[in-house]
């Protein structure tokens, strides 16, 4: 179950931060999230999701029993 909540939450704060730096690139429109700091977070958010992402791949397996 541990393993499934890193892998699910790692998944959304990934997704958000590549929504984020695109916000920030001017490829996806919005409203105040323009510019290099906005790349810099989204970028940084999403980095954080990828880990928990590996992190939650490289777990060992649940114990079967």
């Amino acid at each position: 179950m541990k393993r499934t909540l890193w892998l699910v939450g790692g998944l959304l704060i990934a997704l958000m931060g590549i929504g984020w730096a695109l916000q920030g690139a001017y490829i996806v429109p919005a409203t105040f999230m323009r510019g290099p700091e906005w790349i810099a977070i989204g970028s940084a958010v999403a980095l954080l999701g990828f880990f928990m992402i590996w992190r939650a791949l490289k777990a060992a397996p649940p114990a079967a029993g």
